[in-house]
């Protein structure tokens, strides 16, 4: 998957949940806020490309487990896809129901 399909992929999936959605094409990385709550960053890193991504706990600091589930490195439209859904699973679990809702509601 090149960087262009990539950050596009990310971009659909969370929409409106991502926020201050930032791009280094040359990692290629990108970082934004979910829920307004957590700093996510993914990209694909190294000489093979493969997926790297966590939310950020302390500086410079990943989340990189999510309830016992990690993230595949493969970079194919579905094993991304998957892991974008780890996340925004443990995101949804980690904030209370009245946040949710409000933040669905805005």
């Amino acid at each position: 998957m090149n960087p262009e399909e990539f950050f596009a992929l990310v971009g659909e999936f969370f929409g409106a949940k991502a926020s201050q959605m930032t791009v280094d094409s040359a990692g290629p990385m990108t970082t934004c806020v979910l829920y307004d709550s957590f700093v996510f960053m993914c990209g694909l890193n190294g000489e093979h490309g493969t997926f790297t991504g966590g939310i950020e706990y302390d500086t410079n600091k990943y989340l990189t487990v999510f309830l016992n589930e990690r993230f595949s490195f493969n970079t194919d439209r579905e094993s991304i896809l998957h892991n974008l859904q780890i996340v925004d699973r443990y995101c949804r679990l980690r904030l209370p129901d009245k946040f949710l809702q409000a933040y669905e509601a805005h």
